[in-house]
C-alpha cells in the first residue's frame, strides 16, 4: 500500500493537490474544508508583519513567567530580519520542543486570557509564526531555564514597517504615561507592551548589544568563568543554569564566540565579541527605565527622572553611532598628519569640518600655502 506521502505526490502531478483540504464537496464551488486546512489559513491572518512576532512572543513569554526578556534584532541587505528572542521564564521541556510549533499545541489549558491584542491560549501562536517566517526554531530551553528562540522573516514576504528608528513619545495624564506618535514599529510594539507589563524588564538592541547586556546585568558573582566550551557545556548541563546567565561563563572570546553560536545562533563578529569580554561596549538598560509602578497597571516616572525610551543604533545612520567627539578625534589625528605632511609641500590645513550623512561621515579639509 502507499503511504500518504507517495499520494500526495500523486495528486499532485494531477495538480489535484486541494483534496486533502477538502473534508466534503458541497457543489457549485462550494466545500468545507478539514479542520487541519481551516487552522492553517486562520493561522496566516494572526501574523500579518515582523513587529506581530515581536508582540507574539512577548505575550508568551509574559505568560511563562519571565521577569527579564531579551530581544536582538539584525536587519540583512534590506531583505530579511533576524530576531533573538530570549527569556528567563519556565522554559520548555525536552519532550515538546518540535510539538509547540503544531496548531493547537499549549501550555494554558487552565489560564487562557484575553488581553489588549485579543484573546490568548489558542495555541496558535508559535504554529502561525512558523507558517509566516523561512524559519523559527529553539537554539535553547530547558524547565526552569528559561526559553531562547531564533526567527527569521522574508521581508517580501512579511513586511515590517519602514523606519525602524522613529520612537514614539509620552504624555503624562492622570493615570499615568500614555505612549503617542511615531510609526507602529518594533521598538513601539515593545514599549506599548512594557506598558500594559510593568514588572518585566526588556531589553532590545542588536545581538552584540543583547549578548553585552546579558553578560552584564545577571552577574551576581556566584559563577565560575571557565576557559573551555567542553567545561561550559558540561556545568549547564551539572547546575540547570538559566540561559539568559550563560553568557557569564566565558572567560575569554572564544567561549563566549561559541556561547553566542550554540546557544543563541547569534552571528556576531569576532572584534564585537572581544569588545563584550574587555567590557568596551556598553550594556543596555531596559526600554522603559526610571518608572514607578503604581498598582498593577500604571506606571509614571519616579521623582526628579524621566521616562526614557532605549536609544536604538539606527540601521540605516551607521555615521551617527560616533559620537562628536570621537570625530573630532580622529580630525585631530588627520591634521597632525596633513601638517606633518605638508611642510614637504609648503600646505597646511586651513579649516577642518566635517558632516554626518546617512552611513557616512564627509570630513571636508581646507589647505592653505604656507611660506
Amino acid at each position: 500500500m502507499q503511504n500518504n506521502s507517495d499520494i500526495k505526490k500523486f495528486l499532485s502531478e494531477l495538480n489535484m493537490d486541494d483534496v486533502f483540504n477538502v473534508e466534503e464537496d458541497l457543489g457549485s464551488g462550494f466545500v468545507r474544508l478539514r479542520i487541519s486546512e481551516a487552522e492553517r489559513r486562520q493561522a496566516m491572518q494572526d501574523i500579518n508583519c515582523v513587529e506581530d512576532i515581536i508582540v507574539e512572543l512577548l505575550r508568551n513569554s509574559r505568560d511563562a513567567g519571565a521577569r527579564n526578556i531579551y530581544i536582538a534584532t539584525k536587519k540583512l541587505a534590506d531583505s530579511k530580519r533576524i530576531i533573538h528572542f530570549i527569556d528567563d521564564g519556565a522554559g520548555i521541556p525536552d519532550k515538546f520542543k518540535n510539538i509547540i510549533f503544531e496548531s493547537r499545541v499549549t501550555s494554558k489549558l487552565d489560564n487562557a486570557k484575553r488581553d489588549a491584542y485579543g484573546f490568548h491560549g489558542r495555541g496558535m501562536a508559535l504554529f502561525s509564526i512558523k507558517l509566516n517566517c523561512d524559519q523559527i526554531k529553539i537554539t535553547f530551553s530547558g524547565v526552569g531555564q528559561g526559553t531562547s528562540f531564533l526567527a527569521e522573516a522574508d521581508l517580501a514576504k512579511l513586511p515590517e514597517k519602514k523606519d525602524q528608528s522613529v520612537l514614539p513619545q509620552f504624555i503624562e495624564t492622570e493615570d499615568g504615561l500614555t505612549v503617542i506618535g511615531g510609526v507602529n514599529n518594533i521598538i513601539k510594539a515593545i514599549i506599548e507592551f512594557q506598558f500594559q507589563n510593568p514588572h518585566i524588564n526588556i531589553y532590545y538592541g542588536t545581538p552584540a548589544q543583547i549578548l553585552a547586556t546579558m553578560k552584564a546585568e545577571n552577574n551576581s558573582g556566584d559563577l565560575p568563568t571557565l576557559t573551555n566550551w567542553e567545561e561550559v557545556n558540561k556545568f549547564i548541563c551539572e547546575n540547570n543554569i538559566g540561559v539568559t546567565r550563560i553568557p557569564l561563563l566565558a572567560q575569554n572570546y572564544n567561549v563566549l564566540e561559541k556561547i553566542s553560536r550554540d546557544i543563541f545562533g547569534m552571528d556576531i563578529s569576532q572584534r564585537s565579541i572581544q569588545r563584550i569580554i574587555y567590557g568596551e561596549l556598553i550594556s543596555l538598560d531596559p526600554v522603559i527605565s526610571d518608572l514607578e509602578i503604581k498598582g498593577d497597571e500604571n506606571v509614571k516616572p519616579k521623582a526628579g527622572s524621566k521616562s526614557k525610551a532605549l536609544a536604538l543604533y539606527d540601521e540605516v545612520k551607521l555615521s551617527n553611532r560616533f559620537k562628536d567627539d570621537e570625530i573630532k578625534g580622529i580630525i585631530d589625528k588627520v591634521e597632525k598628519e596633513i601638517l606633518l605632511l605638508g611642510k614637504r609641500y609648503f600646505v597646511a590645513p586651513s579649516d577642518i569640518a566635517y558632516k554626518r550623512l546617512n552611513n557616512k561621515i564627509n570630513i571636508d579639509i581646507k589647505l592653505k600655502q604656507i611660506d
